[in-house]
């Protein structure tokens, strides 16, 4: 028995124009009905996606989002955190240093903002708030940030074959010190150590007192996996990478064929 769900957003829940198709809202609404909590999980931060929040109805005091690929478990309603696992000053200077090196674009994220610098290294320009999000943005010097400030992760937006091309030289110690992934084939995302989206469905999945075994997941990028491996059923998309493929339960339909919808009306009864 499934009694939370907790989707992805893009190439998951949304279409590849970032739409709602009909047949998921109702399916979402179905389950509802049927007393299963719905999470919507994704990277984007609040202010990037509370309008999908919104659009799909989770808008109670008892809907409950994962934001920054885990960094944050909050209210759908108003963003109240409920759960924070977030890097520090110290964590942007060093990240900053190496994509400096590497000729490769920072944009860093906090609650509030993403915040862009006056110029990007050798003018490898950030494609992210241009590609990506619409959530609110500021310029600023990364070294004039106060030593307390908090960030939820760093990510590094540009052409795809140009990203890979510079990770083969991205120390390796940086990869055992910090959570880093790609939630898109363009786009590389830096969190704290052990801050994934499996994270913060736990931390969600005990504050709510439900099993893991009664949890299901959805998505579709290497993001996604560790949610897919934990959770008791993990879905992974018709369109999702290969490596999200081979740790699913089962496959669903594509994004733009409302596979959200097959997956739910399969495992809710």
């Amino acid at each position: 028995m499934v009694d939370l769900i907790a989707i992805d957003l893009d190439g998951t829940l949304l279409t590849d124009e970032r739409k709602v198709t009909k047949e998921n809202y109702e399916a979402i609404h179905y389950a509802l009905k049927k007393g299963v909590k719905v999470v919507l999980c994704t990277g984007r931060p609040y202010l990037g996606m509370n309008h999908v929040v919104e659009e799909v109805g989770l808008t109670s005091d008892d809907d409950y989002i994962i934001t920054f690929n885990g960094s944050l478990v909050q209210k759908a309603s108003d963003g109240e955190i409920l759960a924070r696992n977030t890097m520090t000053f110290g964590d942007l200077k060093i990240w900053k240093e190496e994509l400096d090196r590497l000729k490769l674009p920072l944009n860093v994220i906090d609650e509030d903002y993403v915040y862009y610098p006056s110029s990007y290294p050798d003018d490898q320009s950030s494609i992210y708030l241009s590609d990506v999000t619409v959530a609110p943005s500021q310029e600023k010097d990364f070294e004039s940030f106060e030593p307390d400030h908090d960030f939820n992760k760093f990510v590094i937006a540009i052409n795809e074959e140009y990203l890979d091309q510079q990770l083969e030289d991205l120390n390796p110690a940086l990869l055992e010190k910090y959570s880093v992934v790609k939630s898109h084939p363009f786009l590389l995302e830096v969190m704290s150590k052990g801050t994934h989206k499996a994270k913060g469905i736990s931390q969600l999945a005990e504050f709510l007192n439900i099993d893991r075994s009664r949890i299901m997941g959805i998505g579709d990028q290497e993001n996604d996996q560790t949610m897919i491996e934990w959770a008791g059923i993990g879905v992974g998309m018709d369109n999702a990478v290969d490596a999200v493929k081979e740790v699913s339960d089962d496959i669903t339909a594509s994004n733009n064929d409302s596979g959200v919808a097959q997956a739910i009306y399969k495992y809710v009864k």
